[in-house]
């Protein structure tokens, strides 16, 4: 049987050490660069999440109207068009999740401006390099999600889109599905 033994002269205990991987440390020195004496825009917090409790919109297709407001930092989300307005230059988080009916699926893109930024379909995607099979198809009932930081200028609406299926709705007080976005931090220009 063998046994772990320390280094001569070492008590086992061991140095702090900061870094990554290795990398030696260096001190983090807070900059008035940094630092910002005025809001950075009215108020200075813009953030927002919504749920889906009530029809999106009528017919098949349409943006989303997430209508049960949880928290909307600024005002900038309208629930009554399903749109969040960028209030200024920057880097944001945007989420959603989408929950289709029981027995369908749901398809929607994110929209930038009328921009087409990332599709979400909740029956997965096909691979290029797979070839369709009917045993391959599933009609499952899963949510799909999204979660993007995302550079922003001021104006800029964002939007979920559905393009196909119907999303699940709850009688009870807990939302399905949900979009939100939050600003991280403006662009270097606007600061």
């Amino acid at each position: 049987m063998t046994t772990s033994r320390l280094p001569k002269g070492s008590d086992g205990s061991m140095m702090p050490v900061q870094g990554f991987a290795g990398a030696p440390a260096s001190p983090v020195k807070f900059t008035d660069s940094l630092r910002t004496s005025t809001p950075l825009i009215s108020g200075g917090k813009v953030s927002f999440s919504a749920g889906l409790t009530l029809l999106p919109f009528q017919g098949e297709v349409g943006i989303i109207r997430f209508d049960k407001v949880l928290i909307n930092d600024g005002g900038h989300y309208d629930p009554h068009t399903g749109i969040f307005t960028a209030p200024t230059d920057g880097r944001y988080l945007v989420t959603a999740v989408l929950a289709p009916q029981r027995g369908d699926r749901v398809e929607a893109v994110l929209s930038v401006s009328n921009r087409s930024i990332q599709r979400l379909d909740s029956a997965g995607f096909l691979s290029e390099a797979a070839a369709p099979t009917s045993h391959n198809r599933c009609n499952c009932s899963s949510p799909t999600s999204l979660s993007l930081v995302l550079s922003l200028r001021q104006g800029d609406r964002l939007g979920l889109v559905v393009t196909a299926g119907k999303l699940a709705l709850s009688a009870s007080p807990e939302i399905l599905s949900s979009f939100s976005a939050v600003l991280l931090y403006p662009s270097p220009s606007s600061r």
